[in-house]
């Protein structure tokens, strides 16, 4: 299973959604806005991690996008 997975939106007000499916962490974000629009929410009503553990998933997550989709965030 990937760990990342990116689809367009359909009833936000963001264009884009990506899941971190290990982590259960969202993202949502306007097209080619992602610094000035990322929106980040839990999947699932889990125990908040730490802030190091999810400023590191968010980290993740921006590089994956960065580097596979760059088209969608710049």
């Amino acid at each position: 299973m990937d760990r990342f997975i990116l689809q367009k939106s359909e009833n936000s007000k963001y264009d884009w959604i990506c899941v971190d499916m290990f982590n259960y962490i969202v993202v949502e974000f306007k097209n080619k806005q992602f610094n000035e629009t990322q929106y980040f929410r839990f999947l699932e009503d889990i125990n908040s991690p730490d802030a190091l553990t999810l400023a590191k998933c968010a980290n993740e997550m921006a590089e994956w996008l960065r580097y596979n989709h760059y088209d969608k965030i710049f």
